[in-house]
């Protein structure tokens, strides 16, 4: 499950694309379909090239996911009484604790694919259906969550499957952690996952 859920996450977490597409389903395809082409290049292919998957999937990073919209939705209603500088620095350890936690994990990637299904818009929000395709003919639902970003790009903030929201997870860490201890503390367990890879438990 966690090899999965890091080689899908990988797609989204760090694909570009040169055009700006009308709907969420048409810029995560864009997304999507430009990471899986970097992936599948004759010289990301053998044994041993984890270490250079992760540089060049990572040089893209940030344009598939709107970090900051997922860092303020994972700290929740803790997030209002934070300052800007508290919010820039959490930001920041979000940001790290998802590429030690999915975007590093990019060799899992085994030629997965996707397929979408529908869509459903509110507002600046967005949601996208769709399923992976495994090469052994497994097939996984999986819904991504959007924000329509001031550039009028599409971003995701968060992916659910298996009835497991990546955001909604990481919440309800921090809340645990915020009820019983403090931001600071949270901010050094941060750190130290950030550096680990994975759970803030």
């Amino acid at each position: 499950m966690i090899r999965r859920l890091g080689a899908v996450m990988a797609l989204i977490l760090t694909a570009s694309t040169g055009a700006w597409a009308a709907s969420p389903t048409d810029d995560l395809r864009g997304y999507v379909d430009h990471v899986i082409a970097v992936l599948d290049a004759p010289d990301m292919k053998g044994p041993g090239l984890a270490a250079q998957h992760h540089r060049a999937v990572r040089s893209v990073a940030g344009e598939g996911l709107d970090f900051g919209e997922a860092a303020r939705r994972a700290l929740g209603s803790h997030w209002e009484a934070r300052t800007p500088d508290e919010r820039t620095q959490f930001v920041t350890l979000f940001t790290a604790l998802i590429d030690g936690a999915y975007i590093s994990r990019v060799a899992g990637y085994d030629g997965e694919r996707l397929r979408y299904d529908t869509e459903s818009v509110t507002g600046n929000d967005a949601a996208v259906k769709a399923r992976v395709l495994e090469k052994d003919g497994g097939i996984t639902p999986i819904e991504f969550r959007l924000v329509h970003g001031a550039d009028g790009r599409w971003r995701v903030w968060d992916a659910t499957f298996e009835g497991m929201s990546l955001i909604g997870s990481y919440r309800s860490q921090f809340n645990r952690i915020m009820r019983t201890s403090s931001f600071q503390r949270l901010l050094g367990r941060l750190e130290d996952r950030a550096r680990g890879g994975g759970s803030t438990d």
